[in-house]
């Protein structure tokens, strides 16, 4: 047995234990994710829930107080204030973002990053449906599907603590390029891994099934149900690519010489090359009208997405 070997075998059995010593969600949470956001009494019903778990009821205070920009209010929360300030629409993505922070509570730079990643795609991916509305796609499920797409990251950050360092001397500049370093590295993926951990902590079988496939740029697309999932993967692997986009391609100033609309003009053929490998496959699945705009859509919903995802890691507890 070689070294690289009897290390992909050390490494596969760090993952798994991780895997299997993961805390379960909650029974409170579990069923707080089943609920429908459409029902009259959504709120009511998560309100009486919440009540069954005193931690989760002071995490969702808490992290509606942070939300809040009078602090005079923050100290007048209350969980029904909470709960009605967050509103049903965003309940079940914070009900995840607790959850998740819990698990995997961010140790270090690699960390953090990864949750400004996932935080950035879930944010990016929820508007780009509301810029789509042809496509009648539930923006809650998206996010959801978004910001737990890594969660295969998340646990080979933490079973492998040497991980993200060797992963990243790969050098990999795409997410299809992070997975072959991650198999070099573990011997497995961040998709497999993601796909078990959502086996073990029974998460609901669309967010479940966007995670299995968030790197296929081959789905079928045959049956309804089948275009339905390649849809909502289409739209968070653009998410995706575009977060690694940003992060390996930094906004530039504009030069002597050079106009501000030359210079949008050079991001955006930028940006289409970028996502060349999901517009030219998956992306088949998205109108016309639509598919051109992405990479304009994108870089208007750029300072938006940002802001509003330092607003979530804030009230998450995030920090640098």
């Amino acid at each position: 047995m070689t070294e690289a070997d009897a290390g992909e075998i050390h490494h596969g059995e760090a993952i798994r234990h991780k895997i299997a010593t993961l805390p379960l969600l909650p029974s409170v949470v579990s069923r707080l994710l089943s609920l429908n956001p459409e029902d009259d009494n959504f709120l009511d019903e998560v309100y009486h829930l919440a009540r069954q778990d005193p931690t989760f009821s002071f995490r969702l205070i808490q992290y509606a107080a942070r939300t809040c920009r009078s602090s005079a209010m923050a100290d007048k929360f209350s969980l029904r204030h909470a709960i009605a300030r967050l509103g049903s629409r965003q309940i079940a993505s914070i009900v995840a973002s607790l959850s998740l922070t819990d698990a995997f509570e961010p140790q270090n730079e690699s960390d953090r990053n990864l949750w400004l990643h996932s935080v950035e795609v879930a944010v990016t991916a929820r508007k780009l449906v509301e810029a789509m509305p042809d496509l009648q796609l539930d923006a809650e499920l998206i996010y959801l599907g978004a910001l737990l797409h890594d969660i295969g990251r998340f646990v080979i950050f933490q079973a492998i603590p040497e991980g993200p360092a060797r992963i990243d001397e790969h050098q990999w500049i795409t997410p299809l390029a992070l997975l072959d370093a991650e198999a070099s590295i573990c011997g497995t993926d961040h998709v497999t891994v993601g796909r078990q951990a959502c086996e073990h902590w029974e998460i609901p079988g669309p967010i479940g099934d966007i995670v299995s496939n968030h790197h296929n740029y081959n789905l079928p697309v045959e049956t309804v149900p089948q275009r339905l999932l390649c849809t909502r993967v289409c739209l968070i692997q653009i998410a995706d690519f575009y977060s690694v986009h940003l992060m390996n391609t930094p906004p530039r100033e504009v030069q002597e010489g050079e106009t501000e609309e030359a210079l949008a003009e050079q991001e955006r053929e930028a940006l289409q090359l970028a996502l060349e490998p999901i517009l030219g496959a998956n992306g088949a699945v998205l109108p016309v009208k639509y598919r051109s705009q992405v990479p304009r859509m994108l870089q208007q919903q750029r300072e938006g997405a940002r802001a509003e995802s330092a607003r979530i890691l804030d009230a998450l507890g995030i920090t640098d």
